[in-house]
């Protein structure tokens, strides 16, 4: 194992193989902090427009717990923070109350990712995990302007599934463009006023109605990028800051994702290289992919696909684009990454059928996420320095390619834009404590970004976890670390010896599972 400081920052790294069951995101119900009443008490400084009442039921039956423990309100602010005669949108605040009846003043805000997840839709799932952190201290979920129930930014997108692909990917990305168009006109909203600083804005609005003072916060994914932008903006009002897969404002956009993802596809193919059992079942991985990838690029495969839900066969067209962006999706976690080499190899044997049931866990609807409001962010922020340029030195070579930077263009060249501060993409600089955690397979959000977030952060401490991809709160200790930082905010204390046991999981070698075949004698 090394270790490297950063004023903090600690990697570990090591063997990266070995076995561990597969964790879900998820977490438990409570019951007194705000208790049964319709409305909040709230400080002197707080405002008594939300009143409270019951949560509406989960579509997760797991989550009915910590769903009917809480208490859900509507705080209404202005669509446009520049005119107090301009439309009004609710804001949905979700407050799940801790289980000590004496709870902290200091409650833990969560940040949800995308950009365009619901806090409070994927936040309770989360802290039925992470229950250490409710013990004391309520948790406050904002659905972020345009998700959510807070004025969202929805638009259904009526495109084939993989299994039933018959048209290019070209294609694909211009009825993607008529349907936005479309929703574009009807949304009851003007979506400039969607941007990263203004819903940060909102959420310290909330912040005063509840009548707390400072609070402590969680950022996923986009999540992080928000949290900064909060630090920045009202950094008196926060005690102590999780950033979990960074995003820091450096990072523009999607300029990195191919070059990011390369890395962790690399990251695969090395280590199946270097596992005895993975190399032997696989031995010719690397270059399989790489005929399989040129192959695909110069004659798509018309194949027959069974589908994993109905059963039906149904004839489809595979592109080289459509493959890459399946196993970009993939290598997001750690135990679904074990399955590619094995997917990888049927493919190119020309069996589609693992990597299209796969394709079917990944969709922006079933991920819950609002892609207008997604729009809004990336448009207005990112989009406005990568520009129309397309990138030639980062991504252009690698299999991922540059085609999200290219379909976003084509996106935000009608999509509306927000204003954002001049000096919004400089590194944020603070002395308020962070505790930052990357997954070391992370294909979008990799360790990098971690580092370079931290550079500027002078109390700040850098947690790589190996064998893991896209978030880590829910692997190993994490939720010890994490719930004792917060309660004593100090990131120098915060002893992560305990994540040397996480690796990443055995790859599968058949259908069966992780064991590779038996030797002859």
């Amino acid at each position: 194992m090394h270790i490297s400081n950063h004023q903090g920052a600690t990697r570990l790294t090591g063997a990266r193989h070995g076995w561990r069951l597969p964790s879900s995101i998820a977490w438990f119900p409570l019951a007194v902090a705000i208790g049964c009443s319709t409305e909040v008490e709230t400080t002197e400084q707080g405002d008594p427009s939300i009143s409270f009442g019951e949560c509406p039921k989960p579509e997760l039956v797991l989550t009915t717990s910590i769903v009917s423990g809480s208490r859900c309100g509507t705080y209404s602010v202005a669509e446009d923070p520049q005119s107090a005669d301009g439309r009004v949108i609710p804001l949905k605040v979700m407050v799940i109350p801790a289980v000590n009846p004496k709870p902290k003043a200091d409650p833990v805000f969560f940040l949800a990712g995308g950009p365009g997840q619901a806090a409070s839709e994927v936040g309770p799932m989360l802290f039925l995990r992470l229950a250490k952190l409710r013990k004391d201290r309520d948790i406050v979920l904002v659905d972020q302007r345009g998700t959510g129930s807070s004025n969202p930014l929805d638009c259904e997108m009526d495109l084939p599934e993989f299994y039933d692909m018959k048209v290019s990917l070209q294609h694909l990305t211009e009825l993607q463009v008529q349907t936005l168009k479309r929703c574009l006109q009807e949304y009851d909203a003007d979506p400039r006023f969607y941007t990263t600083p203004i819903a940060m804005d909102d959420l310290d609005a909330v912040r005063r109605a509840l009548g707390y003072g400072e609070i402590n916060l969680i950022g996923g994914s986009y999540g992080t990028r928000a949290a900064l932008v909060y630090m920045r903006r009202h950094p008196d009002n926060v005690r102590s800051v999780v950033l979990d897969g960074v995003v820091p404002l450096t990072m523009k956009l999607p300029y990195f994702m191919a070059r990011d993802a390369g890395r962790a596809l690399e990251l695969m193919l090395d280590d199946c290289e270097q596992s005895t059992d993975c190399s032997e079942a696989f031995p010719q991985l690397r270059s399989h992919l790489d005929d399989l990838f040129y192959q695909l690029s110069q004659q798509p495969a018309e194949v027959t696909l069974t589908h994993p839900r109905t059963g039906d066969a149904i004839a489809s067209f595979i592109q080289a684009d459509t493959i890459m962006r399946i196993i970009r999706a993939v290598l997001y976690s750690g135990e679904l990454a074990s399955l590619l080499p094995l997917a990888i190899e049927q493919a190119y044997q020309g069996n589609f059928q693992s990597l299209a049931t796969m394709a079917g866990f990944f969709d922006s609807e079933q991920m819950g996420i609002s892609i207008g409001m997604m729009n809004s962010v990336l448009c207005s922020e990112d989009m406005s320095v990568v520009g129309r340029q397309i990138p030639t030195t980062e991504g252009e070579s690698s299999m991922f390619g540059m085609t999200i930077v290219r379909d976003l263009r084509s996106i935000c060249e009608f999509w509306p834009k927000g204003t954002i501060p001049d000096s919004y993409f400089e590194p944020v600089a603070s002395d308020i404590p962070v505790l930052l955690t990357s997954g070391e397979l992370d294909p979008v959000t990799p360790p990098v970004w971690g580092e370079e977030a931290a550079a500027t952060l002078s109390r700040s401490k850098h947690i790589v976890v190996a064998g893991v991809g896209h978030g880590t709160l829910s692997y190993g200790c994490m939720q010890d670390l994490v719930a004792q930082f917060i309660d004593q905010p100090n990131p120098q204390e915060v002893v992560s010896d305990c994540l040397e046991k996480i690796h990443r999981p055995p790859f599968f070698y058949s259908t069966a599972g992780p064991v590779p075949k038996q030797q002859d004698d």
